[in-house]
């Protein structure tokens, strides 16, 4: 069964059991992303932008055909041009300095901790539910949230240093990351979430072709190298945004982002098994707060008032 909608028209559920199990495949896949990236980074040595650049247009060429040839899809794909174009634009132009600046920081501190740190986009997202869109939370959610920012916190010191002005620069960049969730909930009452990942990829290969040509940061790789950027940006910059976009229609964005924070536990574990990283009490402390913040958030429930 598609799990996914193939045109905008379907009406609203709000399901958040549905919601929680998009977020859940939306932190699979940017994991799977997070860890070919930093493969290929340590491997072959490649700039994080020209990586971007090379992820992200090989990515929007190998789904091309999935929306292409089939009628539904490329209505589809019309529908959230014509009624979400706007918030499609501003917020992949935000995603994109949000990446820049992100990539910045990667020049300057390890890939690792850099990428959980980038998880402090919760803490916007839940600022921006709160205070602008009027979303509520319970006690035992809110105290749920800043376990696992804590635990986020204890995780990103694992492998080397960040510098203080590398750390700045993602909780910046975060901001611009977290603009998106809230344009979307603000302004799009029903997303299309394949559609928008698509068209987003489609923007962010033109932003990056821009960026790498003007800089002069082009240089031809591998076909190797760039097939494997192109199949794990399918992965995080495709599959894992359309998930993160469908679960918009069902959960609150001071949540939506909240239950990504398994990513990291997610993270720490393949490390464990399969890169041999090593055990340690920070690592166990970091990664315990994480899971005890998200069974207060998503599996907690509270007594019904009278």
């Amino acid at each position: 069964m598609n799990i996914f909608r193939q045109t905008g028209v379907l009406p609203l559920t709000g399901n958040p059991k549905k919601g929680y199990f998009f977020v859940f495949l939306t932190g699979v896949f940017f994991s799977f992303e997070v860890i070919g990236f930093k493969e290929i980074f340590r491997k072959f040595l490649l700039s994080p932008e020209l990586a971007a650049f090379y992820g992200v247009s090989i990515a929007f060429l190998i789904v091309t055909p999935y929306f292409l040839f089939n009628p539904r899809r490329r209505l589809s794909v019309t529908l959230t041009i014509q009624k979400d174009g706007w918030v499609l634009l501003i917020g992949t132009f935000f995603n994109s300095i949000g990446i820049l600046m992100y990539y910045f920081a990667l020049r300057i501190s390890d890939l690792g901790p850099s990428a959980v740190l980038i998880k402090m986009t919760v803490l916007y997202n839940v600022i921006l539910g709160v205070w602008l869109l009027k979303e509520r939370l319970k006690a035992f959610e809110t105290i749920g949230i800043l376990l696992a920012i804590v635990g986020i916190v204890f995780v990103s010191t694992l492998k080397g240093q960040i510098q203080i002005s590398s750390a700045l620069t993602i909780l910046v960049s975060a901001l611009f990351f977290a603009s998106q969730s809230f344009l979307i909930k603000k302004y799009v009452p029903e997303i299309d979430g394949l559609s928008f990942a698509y068209l987003r990829l489609f923007l962010l290969s033109i932003f990056f072709f821009l960026y790498v040509s003007i800089t002069g940061a082009w240089v031809p790789i591998s076909p190797f190298v760039a097939l494997s950027l192109g199949l794990f940006s399918v992965l995080g910059y495709f599959l894992g945004r359309a998930c993160y976009f469908e679960a918009h229609n069902h959960l609150p964005i001071s949540k939506l982002n909240a239950t990504l924070l398994f990513e990291p536990v997610f993270l720490v574990a393949i490390g464990i098994v399969f890169m041999g990283e090593q055990v340690s009490v920070q690592k166990i402390c970091g990664t315990s707060l994480i899971i005890s913040g998200l069974y207060l958030l998503i599996f907690h429930k509270q007594k019904p008032t009278s």
